[in-house]
């Protein structure tokens, strides 16, 4: 249920990516190797194209960007129509908020949530951080009931470290001057 990226395993990318996750490792230990690879295959690989944050569509083909639309649409009570969707919606709520957080929390700064719907309590205009916190633990959760059981349950459950581990990849890539985050940073934040 897994899917890989485009990007070839030798792309020089994945070199830059390892580096800076084993410098975010170092800083933040995790003896889960299999977290670390998670990070750079379904995380900056796939996210290294912006048009993947935005992948999970509605069934008019929209986009969705926030993400109590997107919880919605990953419900099979509400809108998913299989189990299979409401794993991919939670799989990716998980990455995109575990992303957001570590690789570009300026970006939080500048948007707002629709409110903050936690199991059935609803409050409005909360901490985007927060609520990105607490769902990215939550979805991940949720995911691990589909597949992939104890590597979902480690993000899950150890979501704060890996987002402090994707915070040292961006001080990393920043330190470098790496062109393409750089652009990617400006296009996120909205200052491009």
């Amino acid at each position: 249920m897994l899917r890989r990226t485009n990007i070839d395993p030798g792309h020089p990318l994945r070199g830059l990516f390892r580096r800076a996750l084993d410098f975010g490792l170092r800083f933040n230990p995790s003896d889960k190797t299999e977290v670390a690879d998670y990070l750079e295959e379904q995380i900056l690989c796939e996210f290294i194209h912006v048009d993947n944050l935005y992948r999970i569509k509605d069934t008019t083909g929209k986009s969705l960007e926030d993400i109590a639309d997107l919880l919605s649409e990953g419900d099979v009570l509400l809108k998913a129509q299989s189990f299979s969707r409401e794993f991919q919606v939670h799989k990716h709520i998980g990455d995109y908020t575990l992303f957001m957080l570590g690789m570009f929390p300026e970006a939080l700064s500048r948007k707002r949530g629709k409110e903050l719907i936690l199991g059935r309590l609803v409050i409005p205009d909360t901490s985007l951080s927060k609520y990105y916190m607490l769902q990215g633990q939550r979805s991940y959760r949720i995911a691990s009931e589909f597949t992939h059981r104890e590597l979902f349950l480690e993000l899950s459950s150890n979501f704060l470290l890996y987002k402090n581990v994707l915070d040292l990849v961006r001080i990393y890539l920043e330190s470098i001057k790496n062109r393409e985050f750089l652009k990617a940073k400006r296009i996120i934040s909205g200052t491009d």
